[in-house]
C-alpha cells in the first residue's frame, strides 16, 4: 500500500518502532535482554528467574522436538518481525530507523542502505564511524545480479615494510596513525547511492546531520568505550574535545552528544552536491564525494596527518576508489550464497559450506556433539587457507577457482576425523584444481597446537579482543525485492585519531597487515588488508531471498555460518520468526591466526554458549577439543538480516539479542 501522507508514514513508523522494536532507548534493549536471558530448566531452556515449578503449578510442556530438531525455547525470545513490503535490520535502533524512514518515504533499498551508513557513523562510533571502511554487497532487480562494492582504505604512498621497521617496529600497533588506512567508507557508500539509489546525498544524510547538529543520546556501551580510552585521548586533544565535556567529564548514558565538526564535513558535503545539482542528481552525489576525497575536506585531513608525521599526501586521497567487483558466489542445497573477494575473508563462509555439504547436518541433530564437532572441524580447515591464500588481488593472485571447487572441498572433508579433533593447522592445496594459478609463492600454513596456544587469554584471540573495537552490520529489503548488505567498521573511538576539525576519525585497519614479506598479506604502498568485514547475500533458485552478516571480527564467518544453516537446515522449527533462530546457542573456534596484529594464535580452542549441556561439552572434549563452557549469549556477534518469505513474499526481519541490535518490517 502506498503511503498518501507524512502523517501516515509517522503512524506507521511509530507502531513498528513500539510494538516490534521495544523503543525507545537502550535502557529498555538492557533490560529486555536480561529478562530474555534463557538458562537450563528441568525441562529445556527457560528465561532467567523462571520460578521452578512446583507441584500442581507446572508451565506448559515444550512441543514435542522433531528428530535433529534444536531444543525448544519457551518464552525469551523476541516478538516476529514480519511485513509485506519492505524489512530493515541493523546494530543500533537509531540506524534502523533512519532506513526505515527513507523506505517510507519512497525511497529504495539502496537509499535506505546508505542513510544507515550514515547514521551509524555518527551514533555508533564505538563500532565504526564515517572514517572507517564499509563493504557492501547489492542485488538490483532490474539487474538480476549481486555487485559487491570494496570500500577498504589502502596504505598511503609512504608505507611500506621497510617505513615502519625503520621505526623499529616488527608489528603495526592497534592505535595512532601507524595502522591508519585511508578511510574508505564514504567513497563505497556514495558510489552505491550514485549507480543504484534514487534520492540525492543530501536526502539521505539529513539524519545523519541532524544527528551530529542537534546531538542524539549517548547508549551505554558507548560510554563504556570511551572511558577506557581516556589515556590514549591524553595524546590525541581532538579526541579529547569530540568525546568529553568542556569541562573534561565524561558523557553519561542518556546524556545528549553532539558532533558539531562531523556536521560541518557533512553539510559540505552537501554544498558541493547542490552546486553540482543542475548537471543531474549523479554529478551532484560525485561532487559531495569529491569534496571529500579531493576538496578542502581532503586538504584539511592531510595537512593534519602531515603535522603528526604521517606518510600521506594529497594524491593518497584523490587517487583512492572503492573498487566495484564481481563476487564469489557457492551453491548450498539449492541457495546461492555471495561474498565479497579473496581480499575479505568471506570465501571462507563458502569453503566451510561446500565442505559441510558432504554431511548430513540435519540428521547429527542441532548442537549435538556430531553436529558443532563437523562444524568446528570443517572452518579449521577453511581458516587455514583463508590465513594462507587470502589478500588484496591487486597485489596477490589466490587460487580462488581451485579454493570454491566442490571437488577440493570433498577432498578437505575427507580430512576430518568424526571422533578426533585436528591439532593441526594445515592448508590445502587447491591449485590441483585451479585452472590459473598453479604456484604459490607466499608463507602456506603448517602448524599444530602448541602450549603457547592454549594459555593465550581468550578475549585476545579474536580480532575483537576485548570487544572495545568492532564492528556494525545493516540489511535492508525494499518493496520490489532490492537487497542491500553492508559490514561497516573502523574508525573507532578506540584507538583512532580524529583528524583535526573534520570529524573523521582515521581508520585503524593497517593493522590487519603483517609487516613480513613472506607472507600474502602484508603491506605495500595502495594495498589493501585482507579485512574481516564479510556481508552476505543470498538467493533461492534464482531469486532474492536474505541479506545477513554480523560485527564480530574474525567470528564474523562462524556467525553467519550457524545463522544461516539454523535458518535452512531446520526451517520449521524457527518458521517465521528469525528471532527463534538467532536464540539458539552457538559454538566458536579460535583455531586460525587472529586477523588483527599481533596475530595471536588458538589453536583447537574453542567455546560453547550455555544452554548447550555439559554432556555435549564433556563429549567434546573426550574427542581432543579444547572446550570452554561460556555464557548465554557470550559469543561475540549480532546477526542481523532480513529476508524474503518464499512461500509468502513477506519481508521477515531478524535482530539478534546478543547485542542492541533492532529489526523493522512494514
Amino acid at each position: 500500500m502506498r503511503i498518501s501522507s507524512a502523517r501516515s508514514a509517522v503512524v506507521i513508523a511509530i507502531t513498528c518502532a513500539t510494538l516490534v522494536l521495544g523503543l525507545p532507548g537502550r535502557h529498555t534493549v538492557s533490560a529486555q535482554n536480561n529478562q530474555n536471558a534463557l538458562v537450563a530448566g528441568p525441562d529445556g531452556p527457560v528465561p532467567a528467574g523462571t520460578p521452578a515449578p512446583q507441584a500442581g503449578r507446572g508451565r506448559r510442556a515444550a512441543p514435542p522436538a522433531k528428530p535433529g530438531a534444536p531444543e525448544p525455547i519457551l518464552g525469551g525470545v523476541r516478538p516476529p518481525v514480519l511485513g509485506s513490503s519492505g524489512a530493515v535490520s541493523t546494530g543500533h535502533p537509531l540506524t534502523s530507523a533512519a532506513a526505515f524512514e527513507i523506505l517510507l518515504k519512497g525511497g529504495n533499498a539502496f537509499d535506505a542502505g546508505v542513510a544507515a551508513i550514515l547514521v551509524g557513523g555518527v551514533v555508533e562510533q564505538d563500532l565504526f564511524s564515517l572514517g572507517g571502511e564499509s563493504l557492501v554487497l547489492v542485488y538490483p532487480v532490474k539487474e538480476k545480479k549481486v555487485t559487491s562494492i570494496v570500500g577498504q582504505g589502502w596504505e598511503p604512498k609512504g608505507a611500506s615494510i621497510e617505513y615502519f621497521k625503520s621505526k623499529g617496529l616488527t608489528d603495526l600497533p592497534a592505535e595512532g596513525l601507524e595502522p591508519s588506512v585511508v578511510p574508505g567508507s564514504l567513497h563505497a557508500t556514495l558510489t552505491v547511492l550514485e549507480k543504484w539509489g534514487t534520492m540525492s546525498f543530501e536526502q539521505v544524510a539529513a539524519r545523519a546531520i541532524e544527528y551530529c547538529e542537534k546531538g542524539f543520546p549517548m547508549r551505554p556501551r558507548t560510554a563504556d568505550t570511551i572511558a577506557r580510552q581516556l589515556e590514549f585521548f591524553k595524546k590525541w586533544p581532538d579526541n579529547q574535545q569530540v568525546w568529553l565535556k568542556p569541562d573534561g567529564s565524561m558523557y553519561k548514558p542518556g546524556e545528549t552528544i553532539k558532533m558539531p565538526r562531523l556536521a560541518r564535513t557533512l553539510t559540505r558535503m552537501v554544498e558541493a552536491e547542490r552546486k553540482a545539482k543542475g548537471k543531474g542528481r549523479k554529478a551532484g552525489i560525485i561532487a559531495a564525494r569529491n569534496r571529500f576525497y579531493k576538496g578542502d575536506i581532503a586538504k584539511e585531513m592531510v595537512a593534519f596527518l602531515k603535522a603528526h608525521n604521517a606518510p600521506y599526501d594529497l594524491s593518497d586521497f584523490s587517487d583512492f576508489f572503492a573498487t566495484i567487483e564481481e563476487p564469489t558466489s557457492t551453491d548450498y542445497k539449492g541457495y546461492t550464497v555471495y561474498k565479497q573477494g579473496f581480499g575479505s575473508q568471506g570465501p571462507s563462509l563458502l569453503q566451510t559450506l561446500n565442505i559441510l555439504e558432504n554431511f548430513d547436518l540435519r540428521k547429527m541433530g542441532h548442537d549435538s556433539p556430531d553436529y558443532i564437532h563437523t562444524l568446528i572441524e570443517a572452518m579449521k580447515l577453511s581458516y587455514a587457507d583463508r590465513d594462507t591464500y587470502y589478500a588484496d588481488q591487486a597485489f596477490v593472485k589466490s587460487p580462488g577457482e581451485g579454493l570454491l571447487s566442490k571437488l577440493y572441498a570433498k577432498e578437505r572433508a575427507a580430512k576430518i576425523d568424526p571422533l578426533h579433533a585436528s591439532k593441526v593447522f594445515v592448508a590445502g592445496d587447491p591449485m590441483f584444481f585451479d585452472s590459473k594459478v598453479k604456484t604459490w609463492a607466499y608463507w602456506k600454513a603448517n602448524e599444530q597446537a602448541t602450549e603457547v596456544s592454549q594459555i593465550t587469554p581468550m578475549t585476545q584471540l579474536l580480532a575483537s579482543a576485548g570487544i572495545p573495537k568492532d564492528t556494525t552490520h545493516m540489511s535492508v529489503i525494499d518493496k520490489d525485492g532490492n537487497m542491500f548488505d553492508t559490514t561497516s567498521s573502523g574508525g573507532w573511538i578506540s584507538g583512532c585519531v580524529i583528524l583535526g576539525d573534520t570529524g573523521i576519525q582515521m581508520s585503524s585497519r593497517g593493522e590487519q597487515f603483517f609487516l613480513d614479506p613472506h607472507h600474502a598479506n602484508h603491506v605495500e604502498p595502495r594495498a589493501r588488508p585482507r579485512y574481516t568485514l564479510t556481508p552476505s547475500l543470498v538467493l533461492k533458485e534464482g531469486k532474492p531471498f536474505m541479506a545477513i552478516g554480523t560485527p564480530g571480527g574474525d567470528n564474523q564467518e562462524q556467525t553467519i555460518l550457524q545463522a544461516f544453516l539454523d535458518v535452512v537446515e531446520f526451517w520449521d522449527d524457527w518458521y517465521p520468526n528469525l528471532h527463534t533462530a538467532f536464540a539458539w546457542p552457538r559454538a566458536q573456534t579460535m583455531h586460525f591466526y587472529g586477523s588483527v596484529s599481533p596475530h595471536r594464535i588458538g589453536f583447537n580452542r574453542m567455546n560453547v554458549e550455555k544452554p548447550i549441556s555439559g554432556a555435549v561439552l564433556e563429549e567434546l572434549k573426550k574427542r581432543g577439543h579444547d572446550g570452554t563452557m561460556i555464557d548465554q549469549n557470550g559469543v561475540s556477534g549480532c546477526a542481523t538480516a532480513v529476508m524474503i518469505d518464499p512461500a509468502t513474499g513477506n519481508r521477515f526481519a531478524g535482530a539478534d539479542a546478543r547485542r542492541d541490535c533492532y529489526a523493522m518490517a512494514y
